[in-house]
């Protein structure tokens, strides 16, 4: 097979890809990055906030992340924030903004280091601050409320009855963690080694 033949295939499926990963499937809506009970997470928004976090990392020295990584770490933060918000919101549970600057206060004298520099260091800006602390304290009581259930099956659970649906774009599905969730690469099963043709 010649040089030119074998493009062909190869850029046809170059083509496939970029088609699957633009238009998404049904369950996230166009221009939606990820959907919560209703809720979109629009692109633009996540893009933003990846943007942001970039800017405010190299505040502080610190590497930028990948850009994939990059947008599938922001948008699982995203879709924590909601979760935990909603299954706080059915447990009657609520974080006032003393207990947010308590938590905040209990963390820099337990670690001896600034909230914002940390923070810095992990892409949040001086304004998101209160929001981390706020699902922190969230969580915490989350936890304390449910003793006979962990407190990552409380989220999934909680992310199951909103069907969350993630932009093949950005991965498969999101999975509660202890570090804000994470979401699955997308799997494409139609596509084998075999059928993958190099120019």
């Amino acid at each position: 097979m010649s040089r030119t033949s074998r493009s062909v295939p190869a850029l046809a499926l170059l083509a496939v890809l970029s088609s699957v990963a633009l238009t998404g499937c049904s369950d996230s809506k166009s221009g939606a990055a990820a959907v919560v009970g209703g809720d979109r997470i629009e692109i633009s928004s996540l893009n933003q906030r990846v943007k942001q976090a970039a800017d405010v990392r190299a505040s502080v020295g610190e590497k930028p992340v990948p850009g994939v990584e990059a947008s599938q770490q922001e948008l699982s933060l995203m879709i924590d924030e909601r979760v935990t918000a909603e299954a706080a919101r059915r447990a009657g549970i609520s974080a006032t903004q003393t207990e947010v600057t308590n938590a905040e206060h209990a963390y820099e004298a337990a670690n001896q280091v600034p909230v914002k520099l940390v923070a810095a260091h992990n892409g949040i800006p001086d304004d998101r601050i209160d929001a981390v602390f706020r699902m922190i304290v969230l969580k915490q009581k989350l936890e304390k409320a449910n003793p006979g259930k962990s407190l990552n099956k409380l989220l999934a659970d909680t992310a199951d009855s909103l069907k969350v649906t993630v932009n093949p774009r950005y991965g498969k599905d999101w999975v509660p963690n202890d570090v804000g969730g994470q979401i699955s690469p997308t799997d494409y099963a139609w596509l084998t080694p075999n059928q993958i043709v190099t120019a």
